[in-house]
């Protein structure tokens, strides 16, 4: 189905790091989160990674968050497509990311969005 996200991150990211997160809902029992990471360029040395995940908590500060997708570590441009199910609870979303190798830098586009 066609899903309906919003733009979590729109970056050139250098370092391990995450984003400021969005108050977009819960997750019903018959709904999925959805999440898209798109890795546009890819650059560094000693083999530069990047693996990202998504993240859900009841409040904006993030101070219990869980991890409801984790996807797989990218080292080059590509993309990836994942889902968790539902019932969730949490209301705010955020991307994580941990960045690894020398001089690594990955412009990125990750979408999250709840069907």
């Amino acid at each position: 189905p066609l899903i309906r996200g919003t733009v979590d991150t729109e970056a050139t990211i250098t370092s391990t790091g995450s984003s400021t997160g969005a108050l977009l809902g819960a997750v019903s029992a018959s709904q999925r989160v959805w999440a898209v990471l798109h890795v546009l360029t890819a650059g560094g040395t000693s083999t530069p990674t990047i693996t990202v995940k998504v993240q859900s908590d009841d409040n904006s500060g993030f101070t219990s968050p869980t991890d409801r997708i984790t996807f797989t570590a990218a080292t080059a441009k590509g993309g990836q497509f994942s889902s968790a199910v539902g019932a969730i609870t949490d209301t705010y979303w955020r991307a994580t990311w941990t960045v690894s190798g020398t001089s690594p830098s990955f412009q990125t586009r990750i979408i999250i969005g709840i069907y």
